[in-house]
């Protein structure tokens, strides 16, 4: 098909992947090896053709959304700062958008969102882990891994070849499916035995024009929100302007709300919400735990490889040439998730960075990955969950004000691989091979002897990293496990605590109802649990990471009661708002799983609260994808 300048929609698609790419000053070819390399592994992992399609064009536009932020960070030489990689992980989110102007499928735009997701839930934007992040999305996260560490950088030389399939086979269980790396490694060592072949003229790219420069979308507020929602039955606005007006990132005015049901434009691009000087009392409770957020790895510094680039166009030459014969053997070992009941943190850091409020309540936090903003905000949070891990995590996230130091790590690997006399937690042994289970026993043990709560809570929560990597290798991917001290001290040491927190922060290891009863702030935000008892993705992990961190199986009573008709769940939901009444706005957050739909949860809000608006993600495009809502609603004021 021809546009109206008589080019095709592949020669255009070709023509962008070459000014990204150079814009971000890769050694050509990065986008088109990447496009390449993507469709050959997802043959070999047996997916469809228009599957096949999309992760395709994914590959070849997947940093488009930089490419419009167009930061100067990009290009510099050394680390980034806090506040620029928090602005970094908006450009997958403006991606989408992106995609979604040149009409790319919505499975395209899908997978450019969520192409720099990790494996272990370390990556961004939405901390998507495990099955719950699309086959598709897992490709392109281990062949942009693979693509850019063999290329020159702005900040460091490309690694030599070895040393590129390492860094590639590494990541496996961290940063990449495992089967996905397996499937991976084996196409590229394919590869590099075929005789290099030389591409028909026929076949070679036109050369680029001058590159222009990109349009100026980025705005100086580094610490701006997300994303842009599209608030439910509305049309989407034009989320991001050619020229944004840059704002002081500490300060913003709230959004107008003197719109009725639904913000007249919720896709603008937003900044923080006012910070606050004083802080409201806290709730007088014991306090628990938080893990603290993976950075981006620091990768190694090799001397620069002369011939990188013809190197890569050598390997570009023979994925194009089809060398791979259709007979050969396919692995189809990936697992793909049964359900996406799961939260999304760039959905939810969006819509709560449009509502005014100081302090915020979290009935039910999981992992907490939204305390990053929040902190970055400036906001008092109350974190709770019923799970001892799930607390833990918080507390490491939320409370802790300095890292684990090399010191603290060396005393918690003392001798986790001696077994002893019997395992004082023996449940591992579900879960976990004899080595393993007595390296996760002496860690726990360990762990305890820790002094600082907040030290515990954090060498808690990278153990629980830990014990999710160990779980993550069958017999087919074996050979690409590390040892688990190893993997200990790798995540250690790309752990932070984020900026300083309000020092009325606090945790809570309580059932939700009770700590609704108590909590004394001007944001409830109820993430509502699945009112199904199926658990698949990162949730199926919370039963070993709750034996784990209790020191017995009380996990199987631990958490709160599943719902098993739609009465008894509305009536929950009825119940904890009930509660939460003192409490100025809420935000309840739901996903269409079947049992109750979103209206039937709108009306019980109704009945204590008018509706502000309801904000909506639509992941139905892949498969087991849900529709996500977060519904606000304000306390009305009280009149004379």
């Amino acid at each position: 098909m021809e546009t109206a300048k008589g080019k095709t929609r592949e020669e255009i698609i070709n023509r962008l992947a070459d000014r990204i790419d150079s814009f971000e000053k890769y050694s050509q070819p990065h986008s088109k090896l990447m496009a390449e390399l993507a469709t050959h592994l997802a043959r070999r992992l047996g997916l469809s053709e228009p599957d096949t399609s999309a992760v395709a064009e994914a590959a070849l536009l997947h940093d488009i959304g930089l490419y419009a932020m167009s930061p100067a960070y990009c290009h510099s030489q050394t680390g980034l700062s806090f506040q620029e990689r928090l602005d970094l992980w908006r450009h997958p989110v403006i991606g989408e958008q992106q995609m979604a102007k040149r009409e790319a499928s919505r499975h395209a735009q899908l997978l450019v969102r969520w192409h720099h997701e990790w494996w272990n839930g370390s990556g961004y934007p939405d901390a998507l882990a495990f099955e719950d992040i699309p086959i598709g999305a897992r490709i392109l996260r281990a062949v942009e891994l693979y693509s850019a560490v063999a290329s020159d950088r702005p900040y460091r030389s490309a690694l030599a070849d070895d040393a590129v399939l390492e860094a590639l086979k590494s990541s496996a269980g961290i940063e990449c499916d495992p089967h996905v790396v397996q499937a991976l490694a084996e196409l590229l060592e394919g590869l590099s035995t075929k005789e290099e072949s030389v591409v028909p003229e026929s076949q070679a790219e036109p050369a680029l024009d001058a590159t222009p420069q990109p349009t100026a979308f980025v705005s100086e507020d580094i610490l701006g929100v997300l994303e842009a929602e599209t608030p439910a039955g509305g049309a989407a606005p034009d989320p991001w302007p050619t020229e944004l007006t840059p704002q002081d990132p500490w300060r913003a005015s709230a959004p107008d709300q003197s719109v009725s049901n639904v913000p007249s434009d919720p896709g603008a691009a937003l900044s923080q919400p006012i910070a606050f000087s004083e802080a409201p009392a806290p709730l007088s409770l014991a306090p628990i735990q938080i893990a603290p957020l993976v950075a981006a790895p620091i990768e190694p510094v090799a001397a620069p490889k002369p011939t990188e680039a013809s190197h890569l166009e050598a390997l570009l030459s023979r994925a194009k040439s089809n060398v791979l014969p259709d007979s050969e053997p396919r692995s189809l070992s990936w697992r793909g998730s049964r359900y996406n009941a799961k939260r999304l943190l760039g959905f939810e850091a969006s819509v709560l960075s449009q509502i005014e409020f100081r302090s915020i309540a979290i009935p039910f936090c999981g992992s907490t990955e939204l305390a990053l903003y929040l902190k970055t905000w400036g906001k008092l949070i109350l974190a709770n969950d019923q799970r001892a891990w799930a607390a833990a995590v918080a507390h490491a996230r939320i409370q802790a004000r300095f890292p684990l130091g090399e010191d603290h790590i060396a005393r918690i690997l003392d001798d986790v691989y001696v077994p002893g006399t019997r395992l004082t937690n023996g449940t591992l042994r579900r879960w976990f091979g004899e080595t393993d289970a007595w390296w996760m026993d002496n860690l726990r043990r360990n762990i305890e002897s820790l002094e600082d709560e907040s030290l515990r809570a954090q060498a808690l929560a990278i153990g629980i990293q830990a014990g999710d990597y160990a779980l993550s290798f069958d017999d087919e991917t074996r050979d690409l496990r590390m040892p688990l001290t190893t993997v200990y001290w790798r995540l250690a040491g790309r752990a932070t605590i984020g900026p300083a927190t309000n020092p009325h922060s606090q945790s809570f290891n309580l059932p939700a109802e009770d700590f609704i009863k108590q909590s004394r702030a001007d944001l409830l935000y109820v993430s509502l649990p699945a009112a199904q008892s199926e658990s698949a993705g990162g949730e199926a992990r919370s039963e070993w990471r709750e034996a784990w961190v209790r020191g017995s199986d009380e996990s199987r009573t631990s958490g709160p009661a599943v719902a098993q008709s739609r009465q008894s769940h509305l009536a929950a939901i009825d119940r904890m708002l009930r509660f939460g009444s003192q409490v100025k706005t809420w935000a309840v957050g739901c996903q269409e799983a079947g049992l109750t739909s979103t209206q039937d949860i709108i009306e019980i809000i109704k009945e204590y609260r008018p509706v502000r608006a309801t904000y909506s993600k639509d992941l139905t495009e892949v498969a087991g994808g849900l529709r996500s809502f977060i519904i606000v609603a304000d306390r009305p004021e009280k009149t004379r």
